[in-house]
């Protein structure tokens, strides 16, 4: 089964559409929509959301990478204010104050979708659950629509934007990180001096979200690597997973995986003339 398709939560998101505020905040509203496609994962705001992400960045900076804003991408606002929680302050990404899904529909559009007796259609291309509207709506994403508007965007591996946006996506980290270089390509193994699982994260910080703990002896693509950390994927290209694991967890492979390196064993060569003399003699005396 593959990945679930960004166009497919958006679609879900706008069924919400007119939902008390109350009853699901920006977060719950993600959640519910992603939910809806078989992701689920709840998460403690939206500053743990932004953090889950595989690549943030500006809109200009996701046109530029991936020639669009892909549909279903998530949006955030993104704040340097110090509002983010205090487990958060210490690793220099601000606060990601509120979260939303980017529909590329008209607000019209999207209200269709919702259903009769929604009436939200002032806006444009965005949905999120607004508490100052008190409710799952429409919003208008222009770069600067509500509280300084949606200025970054946030894509996750585990949906689909379309073969393009994908195969970009697996193979580039954010802008906010700054990991280039290294051995990309090359596979390794991921080994720990103990423990059965070694955790790959959404940043290269162990502050970091989970995204998997990855069991011991299995063989990774490195794709970049500085510093501490590196940059991988574990699985295929299709179905896997890419995140940050500490370099010394990883052992760099030889030899493709599934291929054995045979064992060179060093004989002191006196030693194998006296057997091959010994064997000789034997058979000798046996006629």
């Amino acid at each position: 089964m593959g990945k679930p398709k960004g166009a497919d939560i958006a679609r879900e998101g706008c069924k919400y559409l007119g939902t008390k505020y109350r009853e699901m905040d920006c977060q719950a509203f993600v959640e519910k929509a992603l939910g809806d496609v078989g992701l689920y994962r709840n998460l403690s705001g939206s500053n743990a959301w932004y953090r889950e992400m595989s690549w943030t960045g500006t809109p200009e900076e996701c046109r530029r990478r991936f020639g669009k804003i892909p549909v279903g991408a998530f949006l955030f606002i993104l704040k340097d204010d110090g509002g983010e929680p205090r487990k958060y302050q210490s690793d220099g990404i601000g606060n990601a104050s509120h979260i939303g899904i980017y529909s590329a529909m008209t607000g019209w559009e999207m209200c269709q979708i919702g259903g009769a007796g929604v009436d939200c259609d002032h806006g444009d291309g965005a949905i999120h659950s607004s508490s100052s509207r008190g409710m799952v709506c429409t919003s208008t994403f222009a770069g600067k629509a509500i509280n300084g508007g949606w200025n970054r965007i946030g894509l996750w591996d585990r949906i689909s934007y379309g073969d393009d946006v994908d195969k970009a996506l697996r193979g580039k980290e954010t802008p906010e990180n700054g990991i280039q270089g290294g051995d990309a390509g090359m596979t390794a193994t991921v080994y720990a001096p103990s423990g059965s699982t070694v955790n790959l994260r959404a940043k290269p910080t162990t502050a970091a979200a989970l995204v998997e703990r990855v069991p011991v002896g299995t063989h990774v693509t490195i794709i970049s690597e500085s510093g501490d950390w590196a940059y991988i994927q574990v699985g295929d290209e299709d179905h896997g997973l890419c995140g940050y694991m500490m370099s010394e967890y990883l052992r760099q492979d030889e030899l493709p995986p599934g291929e054995t390196q045979q064992e060179t064993v060093m004989v002191d060569r006196a030693w194998l003339e006296k057997v091959h003399q010994t064997i000789g003699e034997y058979l000798g005396s046996k006629g």
